[in-house]
This record gives structure tokens, sequence and C-alpha cells, in this order.
């Protein structure tokens, strides 16, 4: 059945509001490509070992420039808000201290200013490790995760609670149509429109409503 808005094929543009006959094309689609996963998974294992080496040269790097042990502080403990929320710290006028300390700093910024790249540079591969480990973890749960998933999702295709988003356009027709249409912006369904009227009273008077 084709409809004005509601693709059946790719781009695969829906999320919760689809059809019997949209499902059928999405889930051929995944089939073909569930062999992917391990190449993928493989791909950005690889990728994490490089950037592990790569993490380890630019810590014998800065430690050799500045002299200075680096520890880790990529944190993310450290990020989260106490047991009392966020509160901003009160700033008063005690310029006096923080001018003293500039004229101090001023004298170590080239060897403070390397000391912050290289907490940056540490800190930013750590991220991208990181990152880059839980797209190889992803990639190894996605096979068995997917057929979990499919299988839920048609789960709710059989319950009536969800008829109006998940549209049984093949096998729950009306006149030839399916109950609900599949895309908000295609035309109403004939179902719905013989929803939308209205019999008032026992004249057989009929009010029919906008559609």
């Amino acid at each position: 059945m084709a409809y004005k808005y509601g693709y059946e094929g790719p781009p695969f543009n829906f999320l919760g509001h689809h059809s019997e006959t949209q499902q059928q094309q999405f889930k051929s689609w995944t089939d073909q490509r569930t062999g992917n996963f391990p190449n993928i998974q493989q791909f950005y294992q690889i990728r994490a070992a490089q950037l592990r080496k790569t993490s380890g040269v630019l810590e014998q790097f800065y430690k050799t420039t500045n002299d200075d042990q680096l520890s880790p502080t990529f944190e993310k403990s450290v990020w989260q808000p106490g047991k009392d929320g966020w509160f901003a710290y009160s700033y008063r006028d005690d310029h006096l201290p923080m001018v003293t300390m500039s004229k101090i700093k001023s004298h170590l910024r080239e060897q403070l200013n390397r000391q912050d790249e290289s907490v940056f540079q540490m800190n930013h591969i750590r991220n991208l490790i990181e990152k880059t480990e839980d797209k190889a973890q992803k990639a190894n749960e996605a096979t068995g995760d997917l057929q979990k998933l499919f299988t839920q999702i048609n789960g709710y295709f059989n319950k009536p609670e969800y008829q109006a988003v998940l549209v049984k356009d093949q096998t729950d027709l009306y006149q030839g149509q399916p109950r609900f249409r599949v895309h908000q912006l295609d035309e109403p369904t004939q179902w719905e429109k013989d929803q939308n009227q209205r019999t008032a009273g026992s004249s057989g008077a009929t009010l029919t409503g906008k559609s």
C-alpha cells in the first residue's frame, strides 16, 4: 500500500509511529546488515588500541617536556553535583590577592600553559578512547539485542492500546483500507471519517465533523 508521507523503505524516518508494512521493510533491511557488526566491533577495538598507544606517547612527551608526572584527571564522578546540588560561589571584592597571584603566575605563564595543554590533551584522548570502546561494545551487543527488540515491538503491534500508532495496515482493514492513517499528514482513512460522525437523538439527523 502506498503512502504519501509514511515511506515504506529508506529513509526509515519513523520512530514509534509506523505500520506493519514499514516494520517488515525495516526488518528485512536490518537482517541484511547484522553480519556487519563483527567487523564494526573489530574496527573500534583496533581504533581504541591505537588511541591508547597515542595516549602513552603523549604522556611520555609531556612528562619529558615539563619534567612532571601526569596523574589521571578524567573522572566523571568529579563532574557530578553534591547531595545539595550546585551552588554558586559568592565572590567578594577582595581583589588584592588576585592581583598578587596574577603577578606570580605571569612569571610562570609558559610552564603553566604547557601543564594546562597536557592535561587537556590527555583528558581529550581519554574521552575518545572511552567513546570508541563504547562503540565496540555496542556492536558486540547489537546482534542479540536487535532480535529481542524486534520481538518486543512486534508484541506491541498485537496490543489494542497501540493500534493508532502501530498501524496494522495488512491485517486490520476497514473497507479495504487500514483503520488508521500511518502518518498524521496523510489523508484520514474512511474508518476515521466514519468515527467522526455522530447521530443526534431519534430523529436520525447526522452531524458530521470536519476531518
